[in-house]
């Protein structure tokens, strides 16, 4: 007798689940929002009886995406320095002209509460429709008390208003503020004396990121924010090695940071500090030196040949990475990175799950959470083959399928 379940998909071209044995599966069974059972649409059917049936019609089914690295608390763009890169102004001289990340912290500091959740919440739209399932989400253009709780705030209404499962990062560690460029000790001593405390008292985030730059933190103000965070439960997850190579790579490492992002400017100590942690991940943020138009990208084949764990991520942002689209950050890993389309998919998915702690997302092997996608795709090897297009059919979060519109 077949046995009841939530939802069944058939007649898909293959289903990704990741599984070791290279088996291709057509059809899935989910139950109580966990999927239950992989095989071919023959056997699925006769075995299950679903209350609701999808029909693949030969779309590639994979499992829900998860960005792994966003910045969604802002207000407007910064398109205006779309054009000053495009006359040769660099990162620096455009955060010297008042632009860059501070501009940002204008807005946002300015914005209600209201404001900010309505455009947190537009943020997880864009990127929902673009395959987004789940996804970790930074504050960090408030940096101050009041518009950093703000922030996580807005991403934890955004969050259960959309129904989206998001992990929080406090970023009080972005930028030194304006107010304190004279006195950057005293905006270290507010991030750990003040920040901090408040954040986990009111428990709306699981990390802390710091941004270990030129222009930003330095390795030593960043290794004191840092162990104050572990020092308060938070995990780490920090920005180190995009334009200039300072440490902060070994650093994370040594700290057990989740994972270090950017990576374009990575040394070969950093590289072989990550290889030998086998714990923190590689966060691969292709569309970024893409977009601020840099010739050096995060050295992927080596750290993937290194058997150093990582993830795919956009980095939306306002400044250097204004997409949603993991699909559209898919291309450019291909591209930029030479992964290959299982590469890039893997760490949009299980990568990215595990780069969060998160077991039961990322594949769709028995047990695992019912978040899935229907590719527009006849195989694998189109994810990220096309540019500027959409792939997204249908996807299913939990087991119910959603609207979807592309």
């Amino acid at each position: 007798m077949a046995e009841s379940c939530q939802l069944l998909v058939h007649n898909a071209a293959a289903i990704v689940d990741w599984s070791a044995d290279n088996q291709t599966y057509t059809a899935l069974a989910a139950k109580d929002g966990k999927v239950v059972a992989l095989g071919d649409s023959r056997e699925i059917l006769a075995n299950w009886k679903p209350k609701q049936t999808m029909d693949a019609h030969g779309g590639l089914v994979v499992p829900g995406l998860i960005d792994a690295h966003t910045h969604p608390v802002f207000v407007v763009g910064r398109a205006e320095e779309f054009d000053w890169r495009a006359q040769g102004v660099d990162y620096l001289e455009i955060a010297q002209r008042g632009g860059g990340i501070l501009s940002s912290v204008r807005h946002v500091r300015a914005a209600s509460a209201e404001e900010l959740l309505f455009h947190v919440r537009r943020h997880f739209q864009g990127m929902r429709q673009h395959g987004t399932t789940a996804l970790e989400a930074k504050s960090g253009y408030g940096l101050s008390v009041e518009s950093e709780l703000a922030s996580l705030k807005a991403i934890q209404a955004a969050a259960d208003e959309e129904g989206m499962q998001v992990s929080a990062t406090f970023l009080g560690g972005h930028m030194i503020p304006q107010e304190y460029r004279e006195q950057p000790e005293d905006y270290v001593d507010l991030l750990c004396k003040e920040m901090l405390p408040a954040v986990v008292e009111q428990g709306i985030a699981q990390a802390a990121d710091v941004f270990i730059e030129e222009g930003a933190f330095s390795l030593v103000q960043a290794r004191r924010f840092a162990t104050c965070a572990l020092e308060h439960g938070l995990q780490l997850r920090i920005h180190a090695d995009q334009f200039h190579e300072l440490g902060g790579v070994q650093m994370a490492v040594e700290l057990g940071a989740q994972s270090v992002d950017h990576l374009e400017a990575l040394s070969d100590s950093g590289l072989e500090a990550l290889a030998l942690s086998g714990q923190t991940f590689a966060g691969l943020l292709p569309t970024v030196p893409h977009f601020l138009r840099q010739k050096q990208d995060a050295p992927a084949r080596k750290l993937l040949q290194a058997g150093v764990p990582y993830f795919v991520a956009t980095d939306f942002n306002p400044g250097s990475s204004y997409t949603p689209s993991l699909p559209e950050a898919a291309h450019f890993a291909r591209i930029r990175l030479n992964l290959t389309a299982e590469e890039a998919l893997w760490g949009m998915t299980e990568g990215a799950a595990k780069s969060l702690g998160w077991s039961q997302k990322g594949h769709l092997r028995p047990g695992a959470d019912a978040d899935l996608l229907i590719l527009d795709l006849p195989d694998l090897f189109h994810f990220g083959y096309a540019f500027g297009e959409n792939p997204v059919r249908a996807m299913v979060i939990g087991g119910e399928p959603l609207a979807c519109s592309s």
